[in-house]
Order: structure tokens, then sequence, then C-alpha cells
């Protein structure tokens, strides 16, 4: 087989089974038969001269040949879309794509609704896929086409991505109604006897209050650590445990549950939610289209 009668439809099955882990999935994402996939694995593998995956407990794991080959055919992939794209130009109403987007559970809670109802509205043929992204591999994720977007307080990528700022948040404290914490206000006595809870997830760049307490040498005292948050209304209001949250997201919670928002008693600077996207993506229509979809519907939030 000679380079240059490569099939580019090889490179989407290479770029798709290395990120989803699994031929099946890879199939779901490109609309084919898993047949075909398996087909066109195994024609890469004998252009390429190398197994490419091999199957493990986890899924399909990358040889070292695919992991190198990846972010090259994944770059040429997105180059090659971009540049069709900007020929064609973007419909929304017509378009039929998938879109990447990474953000942390409360994300998908406070974020979707909204962003969905958008999608509806001016481009129903779009389909939506939510991943949650280790706030470190982000950068190299959306660099490598993994991703198009992800969105969320993720104050540690900033200086490695492109970014828009979509509101401005601050955090408050949660306690059940009833609680004495919600009668009189919580003091910083009040606050340091309490017991709480801690969500430490990977997925979240959630650390502007930890930073906060550790800079003004506050400790507190923790009964609980979760990975996820969306599980917090209920341990909170069948409880006395205290938990630090953005306002959005605690107003959001007390709709469910009987739950009341309280001032935090220590200084927690404000931060911003943002929408990032790598460099190369700046001038891709689609690209830009979905951008302005996330501003306009969680700009107003």
């Amino acid at each position: 087989m000679q380079p240059r009668r490569i099939d580019l439809n090889l490179v989407r099955v290479f770029v798709a089974v290395f990120e989803a882990r699994s031929v099946s999935l890879a199939a779901d994402r490109l609309f084919v038969s898993q047949p075909t996939v398996s087909y066109s694995l195994a024609r890469l593998r004998e252009l390429l001269d190398d197994p490419l995956f091999v199957r493990g407990a986890d899924g399909m794991q990358p040889t070292d040949r695919a992991t190198r080959v990846y972010g090259e055919f994944s770059e040429a992939l997105g180059r090659i879309t971009a540049t069709v794209e900007d020929c064609q130009g973007f419909e929304p109403a017509r378009a039929s794509q998938r879109f990447r987007i990474s953000m942390s559970d409360i994300g998908q809670l406070i974020f979707l609704p909204p962003l969905l109802a958008l999608l509806e509205r001016e481009a129903p043929g779009v389909e939506l896929e939510v991943v949650q992204e280790e706030v470190s591999q982000i950068p190299a994720a959306l660099a490598a086409g993994k991703l198009d977007l992800a969105v969320g307080n993720l104050q540690p990528i900033v200086d490695v991505t492109q970014h828009a700022t979509l509101f401005h948040e601050r955090y408050v404290g949660l306690v059940r109604t009833g609680h004495p914490a919600a009668q009189g206000g919580l003091t910083l006595g009040g606050y340091l006897a309490a017991r709480h809870v801690v969500v430490s997830s990977p997925f979240a760049g959630h650390t502007v209050l930890e930073d906060a307490l550790r800079a003004q040498g506050i400790q507190r005292k923790v009964t609980l650590r979760i990975p996820h948050f969306t599980i917090l209304p209920s341990v909170i209001a069948h409880s006395d445990l205290l938990v630090a949250l953005p306002s959005r997201v605690a107003a959001w919670f007390a709709r469910y549950e009987p739950l009341t928002a309280v001032e935090l008693p220590v200084l927690v600077a404000p931060f911003d939610v943002r929408v990032h996207w790598h460099p190369r993506h700046e001038h891709s229509a689609a690209g830009g289209w979905l951008r302005g979809a996330v501003q306009r519907s969680l700009g107003t939030l």
C-alpha cells in the first residue's frame, strides 16, 4: 500500500478507537458497523506494521507506536475538517456533526439544560457528547482534537488555552433548613466547629476554597469526602453537615431539598467560569458557532 493511497477514513477510525478504547464505541461515534471498524483496523495494522491496539481489562490499549501516531493523525484530521468547514461554511440548522465538551458533574447539572435548549432551537441535528476529563489533561485533549471545548472553573489551565469568561461566581455555605447556621448566620466559630463535606474530584477545578483556607491557616473538621457533587443535596438535607459550593449550584440544590445557603465567614475570592478551546480552532466556523452557543446559553445564568 503506497502512502499516497491512504484512505482518510482509516485515519478517522484510528482516532476514534484510540479515544474510545473500544471498537463498538468507535463504530457508534462514526455511525458505521463494528465489522467495518475491525476491517479498517486490520488495514491500518498492515499499513503501519504494528498491532496498534491490544485488548486489556480497560478496553483496547494502544501500543507505543499508536500513541506516537495519534497526535499527528488527530491534528491532521482536525486541520482537514476545519479547512473543509471553512470552505463550505457552517449552517447550524442543517448540521449533523458531533461535538465533545468536557464539564464536571455539577457543570452538567447547571449547564446542560440551557445549552440543550439552544441546540434544539438552532441546531436540532447536532449531537453533543459530554465527557469528564481530568483538569490536567484538558489542554492535551483540546490540542489533539479529542475535545472541542471545556467549560467550568478551570483556573489551572487558563495560561495554556484560549478562553472566554461566561460569568463570575462566588462560594457560599449550604446547610439543611433548620440548621443553627441557617437561623442566625454562620460565624467563624460555628464554621470551625461544624462538620464538613469535601468533594475531591479530578474533573473539577474547585481549589479556590482550599487555597484560601490554607492561606488563612484555617482547618476544617472534615467528616465526609466524596467524589461527586450530585449526591450532596440528600446528604446535606439529612444531616448537620456543611458544604461550600458555588452560589448557583447551591441555589439549584435548594430547589429539590429543604436547604439554605449561608454566607461563609472566611475570605474566599470570587472566581470565573470560562469556556476553553485550542488556538487551532480559533477560526473554525463550526467551532466558532459552538463557542457562541455556549456563551449565549450560559452567559446569562
